[in-house]
């Protein structure tokens, strides 16, 4: 059977047509028949995940005399048994997070005919698409708490023109029946969000790199920690007292059993705390920690696995150890109530109360007279530093940014009229968070007091020197109450915060991971919104020597300073590589100066001395070349890649004749200009630093897209 009439067809002949499109369609429970309806109504049909059903099998449920003829619906069994198909399917009438997921793929589509694909709408109003999988990938079973599932291998689906229980039937959408359009094969870059998205949520079977295959037992080492601190030995017993807790803490918080679906957010919070304090046995491979855990039996999965179980004893065990009294604590254990920020905070100085405060019911929609009487953008230093916006200043390890970054603070903490002839808009209270070099801190201040002859023990000047965890939901909530007791007690908000650096405050975290990254911003958003304040953050840079990590620092940053130095020099140069809403690409040079503290002991310290923003002495760097040049400049990066010789971004490279800005001298570039060039093309995926040559290890710049 090859065509099939939709309006008229009956529910034997859809199983037909299914058939001839080499669609394992199996009979399915009605709504009246069971709660958990959405199932094949075959005892055995677990036999039938591996290949299509026999003539005769299939006749004994729709042919003539067949059992099932005048069952009302019938469903796909996915995965091998229907050649290799799978099925997405999307909440997103009822789940923005669904929603959000899917936009994202729509992000990624590289023509519209990629997901053009049979679609149907369920009778609950979901969206479920139908793809082949390629040869090489096995499509997994997923269920998230997103509203996002993907029925794979051993996944069912139930399919038109079978009824609902709210009465609607499920059909194919218009143009996107499988006798209009067919079933596309998936592209391989979907597979690969989908992977990502086995690999956040779980499913069936592995998709982390370097995780399929069978668990790798590791020995069992000699002692129970490493050299780090991190847990190595008893981990599976570790899980075990975390998962307990945190079951029988919720006994404790109501009697009232979560679902499923809330049970694994629970144990996906509760795993962050798992794997920030141990780390796996297996080398290093290129794979995170989390993955090697999975590998090795002792990640994500186990975590489930126990919670689920832990749960199962809800009505007994769990219930006689929360009424003995509260739980065991594990080492690192947060409670429910620590695990769960408030989802935004407002804090009043004249009160001193923080609340929480709900996201509005509807949103702003401005119109353009409205958009005009916006008011301007305002800088705490003109022209660099916006007020309520987050930021980063970076550069390698030794080049001065934290001397400049203490500057900065300390010159609207104490009241000065600018900061290397940039002018201060506004001054007031400063919380510097730094856990690293704290203890000198007393000789930077009094060194930088000396040379800008200030002196006063009444600026409002605050250091917090705990460490803390930006990605844990606790310490940011105890950083919250400390900035708000400062404020409470100066009755003014601080108007700027400094975080001294950012690798120190999110520990354990990739930060190349864009979801690890926007769980620290999401913290520093907290900061910025409950007090109004700017917030910048001290970071690092990558061997590419661009801002290290994930592109959402570049992107969430509202200003981005760079600060070069060469080793062993006392002088370097901060670069404006994004200041939003006023002029970049500008650079400012700089000296390290030794300085007396001004103690009895005698002590000095480096202090950042600026030239000053006058019109003659900021360099601007930010005019580009025509597209004509430009394209001219990446096919020749593209061609040296190709020939082995790769052009470089980093400075060391000068004495080998690879330095992109020294080659682009050729087309009349300055360096100045040439080093923002590249630093743009790399933040905005343009170009990329990769390995050219593993046996040479030889590193270089490498055309990944275009400037068009």
């Amino acid at each position: 059977m090859t065509d099939i009439d939709p309006d008229f067809a009956s529910v034997p002949e859809f199983a037909r047509y299914y058939r001839s499109l080499g669609i394992q369609a199996v009979p399915a429970k009605e709504p009246r028949e069971s709660k958990s309806w959405k199932r094949p109504a075959l005892a055995t049909w677990r036999d039938l995940e591996n290949d299509l059903a026999s003539d005769e099998t299939f006749d004994s449920w729709y042919g003539p005399q067949g059992q099932h003829i005048n069952r009302k619906n019938i469903g796909l069994i996915c995965g091998h048994a229907s050649g290799g198909l799978f099925v997405i399917d999307l909440d997103t009438h009822k789940s923005p997070q669904a929603q959000s997921w899917w936009m994202a793929i729509l992000d990624m589509r590289q023509n519209v005919a990629e997901l053009e694909t049979s679609t149907q709408t369920t009778g609950g109003g979901g969206k479920q698409l139908i793809f082949k999988a390629p040869s090489n990938w096995l499509p997994p079973t997923c269920k998230t708490p997103i509203g996002v599932d993907i029925r794979g291998e051993g996944g069912f689906a139930v399919l038109p023109p079978s009824r609902h229980e709210s009465g609607n039937s499920y059909q194919w959408d218009e143009d996107l029946a499988p006798w209009e359009i067919g079933i596309a094969d998936a592209p391989h870059w979907l597979c690969g969000a989908i992977d990502q998205l086995v690999e956040q949520y779980g499913g069936t079977r592995s998709a982390i790199p370097n995780t399929s295959g069978p668990i790798v037992h590791t020995p069992t080492p000699t002692q129970s920690v490493n050299n780090y601190g991190f847990l190595v030995d008893g981990r599976e017993d570790y899980m075990t007292k975390l998962v307990w807790a945190r079951v029988v803490d919720e006994r404790r918080q109501t009697p009232i059993k979560p679902g499923a679906k809330e049970i694994d957010q629970i144990a996906e919070a509760l795993f962050v705390v798992y794997e920030r304090n141990v780390k796996s046995r297996l080398p290093y491979n290129g794979a995170t920690n989390e993955q090697l855990l999975e590998r090795e039996g002792r990640g994500k999965s186990l975590m489930r696995q126990k919670m689920h179980a832990a749960f199962a004893q809800w009505e007994d065990k769990v219930q006689l150890h929360a009424e003995a009294g509260p739980p065991e604590k594990p080492h690192g254990y947060e409670s429910p109530q620590q695990q769960r920020p408030v989802e935004q905070i407002k804090f009043d100085p004249k009160t001193g109360e923080i609340t929480s405060e709900q996201s509005p019911a509807e949103l702003e929609v401005l119109s353009l007279p409205e958009i005009r009487l916006l008011p301007d953008p305002k800088y705490l230093i003109e022209g660099l530093v916006i007020e309520n916006a987050l930021g980063f200043i970076f550069g390698p390890p030794g080049c001065g940014k934290t001397f400049i970054e203490l500057g900065q603070a300390l010159s609207i903490a104490y009241n000065l009229n600018d900061w290397w002839g940039r002018k201060i808009n506004k001054n007031g209270p400063v919380i510097y968070i730094s856990s690293e070099g704290s203890s000198d801190m007393k000789f930077r201040i009094g060194a930088w007091e000396y040379e800008n002859n200030v002196r006063s023990d009444n600026a409002p000047f605050f250091l917090i020197r705990q460490s803390l965890n930006f990605m844990s939901p606790i310490d940011v909530n105890k950083l919250l109450k400390a900035v708000a007791r400062v404020a409470q007690r100066e009755g003014i908000n601080p108007v700027l915060i400094v975080v001294d650096t950012v690798s120190r405050v999110i520990p354990g975290t990739d930060e190349n991971l864009q979801k690890d990254v926007t769980l620290f911003i999401q913290a520093c958003d907290m900061l910025r919104e409950a007090f109004g304040a700017t917030v910048t953050g001290i970071h690092h840079t990558s061997r590419a020597g661009n801002l290290r990590g994930s592109t959402v620092f570049d992107g969430a940053g509202d200003y981005l300073l760079s600060v070069e130095k060469d080793e062993g020099a006392q002088s370097g140069r901060i670069i404006a590589k994004k200041i939003k809403s006023a002029a970049d690409g500008w650079s400012q040079e700089f000296q390290l100066k030794s300085v007396t503290a001004g103690d009895i002991g005698g002590h000095d310290s480096l202090v950042a001395i600026g030239s000053k923003a006058t019109a003659g002495q900021t360099k601007q760097v930010n005019v580009w070349p025509e597209k004509d040049v430009c394209r001219q400049i990446l096919y020749a990066v593209d061609k040296a890649w190709q020939d082995g010789k790769p052009w470089s971004s980093k400075v060391q490279s000068r004495k080998i004749g690879r330095y992109a800005p020294m080659l682009m001298s050729d087309w009349q570039i300055k360096a100045t200009l040439a080093e923002h060039m590249i630093e743009t093309w790399l933040a905005r995926d343009v170009l990329s630093y990769e390995l050219r040559d593993p046996r040479q290890k030889l590193f270089g710049l490498r055309v990944i897209g275009s400037i068009d």
